[in-house]
């Protein structure tokens, strides 16, 4: 008996990295290639880190199996087929949170999954990320930033122009690039407030209002990022605004859309406690 559940065992885990290797394979090219998805090698240790915090209530929750759980995996199947077919390699990658918890409910039953659900949810914020997110959405964040910038240049007293992603004034001209969009901290920060949301306590609609204040927050600490870089090009020349503050504001705008979700986390009443990864969260 032993002997049939590991052969069961060894076969699960050969079926599940035959799906599961080749999208971490495409996941590590995009975190390595591009520096805005480099925070996606931290996101399957922090998953694993969130099921060995709980460890005991899996343990306490495993229990008999339902076959809808292959009713779940098959759906993760058709999404990796379709992904195959149409090169559509992040489209693979969600497909393995539902096939991990499809998988789980037909082992070990919903309670079990339950359990796992959010870690295994988790994951999609490195294995769905693909190159193309840095040519729509970049480039939304590029014209949003580059207009608010202009605006409060403006206000605060520069004489200063915008055409398109151009702000000049006669002594420096700057493009909002690709790497001043603010698309590496809105990824990472939805990461992160996600897994604020799930380790603190507080009503749904709390945790849900945090979470989504992420764009927000990102939009104007990284229109206040380039606005103050532009102060320091009218006052210092740019050579000294593309130097080492331009490099040192990219930890300023992490700090402030950091702060601006604590801010929002501690208004809506969503607070860290100490028991809140060994409980779960609460609904």
């Amino acid at each position: 008996m032993r002997f049939k559940g590991a052969l069961l065992g060894i076969g699960v885990l050969a079926a599940l990295a035959a799906f599961i290797v080749p999208a971490y394979v495409h996941a590590v090219a995009v975190w390595s290639l591009d520096e805005e998805f480099s925070y996606g090698f931290l996101i399957t240790p922090l998953a694993l880190g969130m099921v060995w915090w709980q460890r005991k209530a899996l343990f306490a929750s495993i229990g008999r199996g339902s076959n809808v759980g292959l009713a779940i995996v098959a759906f993760a199947l058709v999404l990796t087929l379709v992904s195959r077919r149409m090169g559509i390699n992040a489209l693979g990658g969600i497909a393995i949170s539902p096939l991990l918890f499809g998988t789980v409910v037909y082992l070990w039953g919903w309670r079990a999954a339950r359990v796992l659900a959010f870690p295994i949810a988790f994951l999609i914020f490195g294995l769905g990320l693909y190159r193309g997110l840095l040519n729509s959405l970049g480039f939304a964040l590029q014209n949003i930033t580059a207009t608010g910038a202009a605006f409060a240049g403006q206000a605060l007293g520069l004489h200063i122009v915008r055409e398109g992603l151009v702000i000049q004034s006669q002594t420096f001209a700057f493009v909002v690039a690709e790497a001043c969009s603010g698309m590496s901290s809105l990824l990472s920060l939805l990461a992160l407030a996600a897994l604020w949301t799930y380790a603190t306590r507080g009503s749904l609609p709390g945790r849900v209002a945090v979470f989504f204040s992420v764009l927000p927050l990102v939009l104007l600490a990284n229109t206040a990022r380039v606005t103050l870089v532009l102060l320091v090009a009218n006052w210092l020349g740019q050579d000294a605004a593309v130097g080492f503050f331009h490099g040192a504001s990219s930890l300023v705008l992490f700090g402030l859309a950091l702060s601006g979700l604590l801010l929002i986390s501690r208004l809506v009443g969503c607070k860290l406690l100490s028991t809140a990864f060994i409980n779960g969260p609460s609904y």
